[in-house]
């Protein structure tokens, strides 16, 4: 059973909270509905349960609009779009503030998790196609790993492949990142020949220079 500390409340500010809430008031009443389809009483079960989570002036809003009018809990998609319209949560303003989102997503040694992220979001804002993705998460790419890929030849025509090659590289060799830029460094393929501090000469150290002994 889900509880308050499972979800974050929305106050009339937070737009990305209401839609995560909004959706579990769909999901938590699946079983409910399945076993006993009346839909009045699964609104006002979904509208009671979303209620629970509103506070401050959302919650405000809510108490006043019952209070006027008590059947406003018995249409969950009315009740939600009144929600929404009432705090400026657009559609154009969700999409933009996920555009934000995904244009700030760093890239990060926990792949799954980026993956996982980046994925919500693009499916969010219904970009579907494989070349966008692609070209998004090269842009994100440390120079690093860019390196690498165009070491090994990799380009990529779709984008679960893509994703799917990144993680299994990682995940076989956590450090590689590192790996990569310590072979970058022009000094890793050879050892630094030691120059002697009497004589100026590599390939021996003062101790053991000849010169003046």
């Amino acid at each position: 059973m889900s509880t308050a500390a499972d979800h974050p409340y929305f106050d009339g500010s937070n737009w990305q909270d209401l839609q995560r809430l909004v959706t579990a008031s769909r999901m938590k009443f699946l079983q409910t509905s399945a076993l006993d389809p009346d839909p009045y009483e699964e609104d006002s079960a979904k509208c009671a349960y979303l209620i629970s989570f509103l506070k401050g002036p959302a919650l405000d809003w809510a108490g006043a609009q019952y209070d006027a009018n008590a059947q406003v809990v018995n249409q969950f998609s009315v009740f939600v779009q009144n929600l929404r319209n009432t705090f400026g949560v657009s559609d154009e303003g969700l999409a933009a503030q996920r555009r934000g989102q995904l244009e700030g997503l760093k890239w990060q040694s926990d792949l799954p998790v980026f993956f996982a992220e980046f994925d919500r979001l693009t499916q969010l804002l219904q970009i579907n196609d494989d070349a966008a993705k692609i070209a998004m998460v090269r842009n994100k790419l440390p120079l690093q790993v860019q390196k690498l890929l165009a070491e090994q030849a990799l380009n990529f025509a779709h984008y679960g492949t893509m994703r799917e090659r990144l993680i299994t590289m990682w995940a076989l060799d956590p450090h590689r990142q590192s790996a990569v830029a310590s072979t970058a460094s022009p000094a890793s393929g050879s050892k630094k020949r030691p120059r002697c501090g009497k004589c100026g000469r590599k390939g021996h150290t003062a101790s053991d220079c000849r010169k003046g002994n």
